[in-house]
């Protein structure tokens, strides 16, 4: 058995699957949220919308920009990846529509615009999970063909301030992702009422402490990438106290 794919032979197979997704999805749309509604505050605070002329430091400009732009990549994986080994939701919608027939599953019958939304996500995982070509070509050095002075040093653009508007701009276009994002979860919910036949009820479990323990998973999901953990056998001794990581 591969455990870096996963096959569909059960119903049971895409329930463990979309109940994985809708625990990620849920856990990264709180952050997400959370995230965009702390850098408001800060805009608001200083009113940086409205007194375009403010300015703020490269430091908190790229802090900001840093754990949006990882959160937001996270949910555009879980919704967008299309990679062979990787969980999503266009992965789960590919299978289901695949298996429906044999495995006598039921399945959201999406719009058009929902395609297309889905798809969008998908793109934009595609752009921002690695750095394009098209960045290179976007450039006005490589618009106009300049040719570069090899002779010279390679300067490279340092800032001790960003324009408010930075965050402005930062704002806007994680809000109205989140919002989309937040759409398509209804979807994949509905999916899963579909598969189940039961509603799909989240209820949040809070605990005083994480514990470390709970790092016991990506470093089995790493072993497995690394090919150092191979079966399901070698995954059960783990947890059993019979093997390291």
């Amino acid at each position: 058995m591969n455990l870096k794919g996963y096959t569909f032979n059960s119903k049971e197979d895409f329930v463990y699957y979309i109940h994985h997704l809708i625990i990620g999805i849920s856990i990264n749309l709180k952050r997400y949220e959370r995230q965009i509604n702390e850098l408001g505050e800060y805009i608001e605070e200083r009113d940086l919308a409205a007194r375009p002329k403010r300015v703020v430091s490269t430091e908190i400009c790229e802090n900001y920009e840093s754990m949006l732009n990882y959160t937001s990549s996270y949910l555009m994986n879980l919704f967008g990846d299309q990679a062979k080994f990787g969980i999503s939701y266009q992965n789960y919608r590919k299978q289901v529509f695949k298996k429906s027939k044999e495995l006598n599953i039921d399945y959201v019958q999406i719009t058009e615009e929902q395609k297309e939304e889905l798809n969008e996500i998908t793109t934009s995982r595609d752009w921002g999970s690695h750095v394009p070509v098209s960045l290179l070509h976007s450039s006005s050095q490589k618009a106009f063909n300049l040719r570069l002075d090899i002779d010279t040093p390679i300067y490279i653009a340092e800032f001790k301030k960003y324009q408010g508007l930075w965050l402005v701009s930062l704002y806007d276009i994680n809000f109205r992702s989140l919002e989309g994002l937040k759409g398509l979860f209804e979807l994949v919910k509905q999916d899963y009422e579909k598969l189940t036949g039961n509603p799909c009820r989240i209820v949040t479990n809070k605990y005083p402490i994480r514990d470390i323990n709970d790092l016991m998973i990506p470093a089995i999901s790493s072993g497995i990438q690394k090919k150092e953990i191979k079966s399901i056998e070698d995954i059960q001794k783990i947890y059993k106290g019979e093997r390291e990581i």
